[in-house]
């Protein structure tokens, strides 16, 4: 006589049980949970498995087996029962070491980091390709007393490994780009569950936008998550936070607008093959992801004069009375594409391509920052941000007879082309070395001016922009690590001034950079600050 057949039970039923003891199944499953609620996941813990089939069986009647469910459920709620991690616990765990931002980030470590950060930390790197790894970690740090920092494996397709990745590390600065198309809110979704701060150095709105669905989870498990905590999305942020400080202890005023300058020199990189490919994502992305990047109000905003997406302007119809909202226009991307001499401080201004990334995450840290402590950098606050030219170039400009014409922007295929063509192309992973990049320099002139119209600079003075990209990425996992007790806020996904603040400030200024606040460095001294850190032994 043949074996009865072995009952098949379906993810569904057995989650019928599950519902019993969790809220959390009541919710919209989350990217971690796509990958690991799952009956094939399920059907990989046998002893777990047996005893639902005993409970399904005794319609949840049988006590004792309820007994043996508890301990396995618990066991696979926590990922105990699969995970491979050994139990150490890094400080920072550096993942996507292996590319070009990776070797960057170890030079900022052997350079600026491991040499006089205030706190001694662990570290590890991370990759999909642990031999990759090796390959970077024993050109960086070979005959150093770094050669054998551990290296561990996690790819975005195995959730396991997130888990174990994420339980290894208290921060994880996530290097492995482009990021909208990986599918990297698993990594960032296991920080969440095990409470691991995360931070990456994406310039990429779709993939900002894909995180945010995190925030409650990340709240919940005590995880800071920032995204582009780099030269893009944090420096310029922090430089503002720094003003509106001022704003409110100086004259006890908000901020109603504010302008970056971007201005740069020295022999600087041209677009690493990671950055063309993270462009080149943005390009490819779908007709619904390319409407949210082109809304100014994308992240959010907070002028509630008039509603909660920015003060508007409305238009009324002669004859009808009809009503047209519309933002104001100076808040719009067309402002941002202009030449021409500011009105405010008298710099040539010229368009610059970060400003459509700037301008969206300082409205957010606007938003946050009234949302979480009811102190926006103001309410009617305007943001906009431009490249401006050396003094002795604008001065040509302004006695030029000619009118200044704005170019249009190079698609990644044109600026690969002209790369390749000026021997200058890197593939993605690489860039040039760093020894190539030591006369250059990145710099932002912040100008803001309160309510009343009184004005605030602040300034920030880097090296090369690769560079001073790792900068902010370390210089936040920091903050996080080490000055966590400070921080107001201890979870969610925040923009990183609104997750770092002062503390975060005060490490960037001491890991080297040039900062001033209350007046702008003079044009003679938007020089490289080198490769080294000005903290106090």
């Amino acid at each position: 006589m043949a074996p009865a057949p072995t009952p098949v039970y379906e993810w569904s039923d057995l989650a019928n049980v599950v519902d019993t003891l969790d809220e959390q199944a009541l919710k919209p499953p989350s990217p971690l949970d796509k990958l690991y609620f799952t009956d094939t996941m399920l059907e990989k813990y046998e002893p777990c498995v047996e005893v639902l089939h005993k409970l399904i069986d005794a319609d949840g009647e049988d006590e004792e087996a309820w007994g043996e469910f508890e301990k396995y459920y618990s066991r696979f709620m926590d990922f105990s029962w699969c995970s491979n991690w050994d139990g150490k616990k890094y400080d920072i765990v550096i993942f996507g070491a292996s590319g070009y931002t990776g070797y960057l980030t170890m030079e900022y470590l052997k350079r600026v980091a491991l040499v006089n950060n205030p706190e001694p930390f662990t570290f590890a790197l991370a990759g999909r390709t642990v031999s990759k790894v090796q390959e970077m970690r024993d050109r960086e740090f070979g005959g150093t007393q770094w050669e054998d920092t551990p290296i561990l494996q996690a790819s975005f397709d195995d959730v396991v490994s997130c888990i174990d990745l994420a339980k290894s590390a208290h921060v994880i600065i996530n290097l492995a780009g482009p990021y909208s198309l990986a599918q990297g809110e698993v990594l960032v979704d296991a920080c969440c569950h095990v409470g691991t701060h995360y931070c990456d150095v994406s310039g990429e709105l779709p993939w900002t936008l894909r995180t945010l669905d995190l925030y409650e989870q990340a709240k919940k498990g005590g995880a800071l998550v920032s995204t582009s905590a780099a030269t893009a999305g944090a420096i310029v942020d922090v430089l503002l936070f720094m003003c509106a400080k001022k704003a409110r202890e100086d004259h006890g005023e908000e901020l109603r607008r504010a302008i970056n300058y971007q201005t740069g020199g020295g022999a600087t990189a041209t677009a690493s093959g990671g950055t063309l490919a993270s462009r080149n994502a943005m390009t490819q992305a779908s007709d619904e992801a390319r409407r949210k990047m082109a809304d100014p109000f994308t992240l959010g905003g907070f002028i509630p004069q008039f509603d909660r997406n920015g003060m508007k302007d409305v238009l009324i119809e002669k004859g009808t009375g009809r009503c047209t909202a519309k933002v104001r226009k100076e808040e719009s991307d067309a402002i941002l594409n202009k030449m021409g001499e500011c009105p405010y401080t008298g710099l040539w201004r010229v368009p610059t391509m970060y400003s459509f990334l700037n301008t969206r995450i300082v409205r957010r840290s606007n938003a946050m920052l009234a949302n979480l402590e009811n102190q926006p950098y103001g309410k009617e606050f305007n943001f906009q941000e431009f490249a401006t030219l050396p003094p002795d170039m604008w001065k040509q400009q302004q006695q030029s007879s000619e009118q200044p014409t704005s170019k249009k922007a190079m698609s990644v295929e044109e600026e690969k082309a002209a790369l390749e063509a000026s021997g200058k192309y890197y593939k993605q992973g690489e860039g040039p070395p760093l020894e190539e990049l030591t006369e250059a320099w990145i710099a932002n002139l912040m100008w803001a001016q309160t309510t009343s119209g009184k004005e605030i600079k602040a300034s920030y003075c880097g090296n090369d922009a690769y560079f001073e990209t790792s900068r902010a990425a370390v210089e936040w996992a920091m903050t996080v690590r080490f000055d966590y007790d400070k921080l107001p806020h201890k979870g969610g996904v925040l923009n990183a001034a609104v997750s770092g603040q002062e503390p975060y400030a005060k490490r960037l200024i001491g890991s080297g950079a040039k900062v001033t606040l209350g007046k702008w460095l003079d044009w003679s001294e938007l020089t490289p600050p080198g490769f080294a850190s000005s903290r106090k032994q």
